[in-house]
């Protein structure tokens, strides 16, 4: 081997070896910054919902979402103030948390339990506040306790009608766990019944339900807005690599939105994340929706 070609070949290893370098030095950054930064703080998302089902009396009526706190993940009991004083600041009409309140690695204290009730407490629509459950929720046995002292309805497989300035509602349906199998179309979807004076009755109709795939089984019900949780969308929101990042009961719908046919879907970001917590590029959040006639 002559000299220039052993200067060739060790000159070519150290590219290698600088490359590799850099490689590692790269997602080594990457993976700091997503689990440390990413999932610092969380941002507000607002949306203007028109159609022309809203009754008159709701224009300008306004909804936060908020999604799976997964206390213990990477939000915790004491982000909760921050949280509930932001909601606060949007001077909601209602409330609603689309479910899973704890980490399923995490197991709250007692004292974390009864912090948790106090701050969510303090969340002061000028209706009502309204949830269902997440899988999580079906198995930390946590949820009624915490909701329920918490002044929340719990809307799992059940219905509200919502009145705001009018004689017209709209109403709120709510799904249990599609994933923990505890869903009940019949008892949920019971509104209207036949016996039920049509008068007034609610054209605009919106749906709680934690998992997003849950869309493909309500397309007979006339829903107009669905909101859900879940999916965190994704939490590594890079092309591509999103669309393998997601979980059962979020494998169709992980994304902010979605327009199915009459329905509009919109699946929260939530405030926690699942085991990995990472996020990248999909900052924690809480939604705000405001509905107008036209």
């Amino acid at each position: 081997m002559t000299r220039v070609k052993r200067h060739e070949d060790e000159k070519s290893r150290r590219s290698l070896v600088s490359y590799f370098i850099v490689f590692i030095l790269t997602v080594g950054l990457v993976y700091i910054y997503a689990r440390y930064i990413g999932t610092r703080g969380f941002k507000v998302r607002e949306y203007n919902i028109v159609n022309e089902s809203i009754p008159a009396s709701f224009d300008g009526f306004s909804i936060v979402q908020f999604s799976d706190l997964e206390l213990g993940s990477t939000f915790f009991v004491s982000d909760l103030e921050k949280l509930v004083e932001s909601i606060n600041e949007a001077n909601p009409d209602i409330v609603v948390f689309t479910g899973d309140i704890v980490s399923n690695s995490y197991k709250l204290s007692d004292k974390e339990k009864q912090d948790t009730i106090k701050a969510l407490s303090k969340i002061d629509p000028l209706i009502g506040k309204y949830s269902v459950r997440g899988d999580d929720d079906v198995y930390s046995g946590v949820y009624e306790e915490i909701m329920g002292d918490a002044g929340f309805k719990d809307l799992s497989n059940g219905y509200e009608l919502i009145y705001y300035k009018g004689l017209t509602p709209i109403v709120l349906y709510g799904l249990d766990s599609l994933r923990a199998g505890l869903q009940d179309y019949t008892t949920t979807f019971s509104y209207p019944s036949l016996e039920e004076d049509t008068t007034y009755m609610a054209t605009y109709r919106i749906l709680l339900a934690h998992e997003p795939d849950t869309a493909k089984l309500v397309d007979e019900y006339n829903i107009s807005l669905m909101l859900s949780g879940h999916s965190h969308n994704s939490e590594l929101n890079i092309p591509y690599i999103k669309d393998y990042y997601n979980i059962d009961g979020a494998s169709h719908y992980y994304d902010e939105s979605y327009r199915l046919g009459k329905m509009e879907l919109y699946v929260s970001s939530g405030l926690g994340t699942s085991k990995y917590k990472v996020r990248l590029f999909d900052k924690a959040s809480f939604s705000v929706f405001r509905l107008y006639t036209d």
